[in-house]
């Protein structure tokens, strides 16, 4: 007969997705796995099958419970301007509170397109969240809050690709770079 599991599976995994957020797939050993969960690797393997299934487990709760909260703001059905105000200035203090970046761009840009269930939870968080923005900018020019120079569509792709680098920036701790770009992306929106 099979023993059953001693402890809270959810908070392992929890504990995982820290750890791989920390420190990358690569540079995540089992035994890091084994020490931050405090559990040994027949439990680690019985659990969660080998490293790369947790990883990707790691990638999935990362994607439920961290970025669909932040995405809140813009979800709202009468999301415009003053929530994409709130979302990106939310998105500004973030990056001086994480010095870990986003997990999802990590993972991307530590597997450069070579792992297929990378690059489809990064495709699925981009477009997640350039479709929020979009539907926020939509309703902003709607009721001329928003520049209507260019299309909702091109401001969000504008939006993401400005936040992605400003993750990067943080990692070098440019918090005044930061800050300067979200102030102008604001300006680019109202002009």
């Amino acid at each position: 007969m099979a023993r059953s599991c001693c402890f809270d599976r959810e908070q392992k995994l929890e504990q995982a997705m820290q750890l791989f957020w920390e420190k990358g797939f690569a540079n995540t050993s089992v035994a890091d796995l084994v020490q931050r969960l405090g559990i040994n690797r027949f439990s680690l393997y019985n659990s969660f099958g080998d490293k790369q299934a947790l990883y990707a487990a790691a990638l999935q709760r990362y994607f439920a419970k961290v970025t669909h909260v932040h995405l809140q703001p813009l979800q709202q059905d009468d999301a415009g301007l003053p929530q994409i105000e709130l979302f990106l200035r939310q998105f500004e203090q973030r990056q001086q509170d994480n010095p870990f970046g986003c997990f999802i761009q990590n993972a991307v840009v530590e597997h450069a397109g070579t792992d297929a269930r990378v690059v489809a939870q990064g495709e699925q968080l981009f477009s997640q969240v350039k479709a929020a923005l979009q539907a926020a900018l939509t309703n902003g020019q709607r009721r001329g809050e928003i520049n209507q120079q260019m299309t909702a569509d091109a401001l969000a792709s504008l939006i993401l690709v400005q936040m992605q680098g400003m993750r990067v920036l943080s990692k070098a701790q440019r918090y005044q770079d930061i800050s300067s770009a979200v102030d102008s992306l604001l300006q680019i929106l109202r002009s």
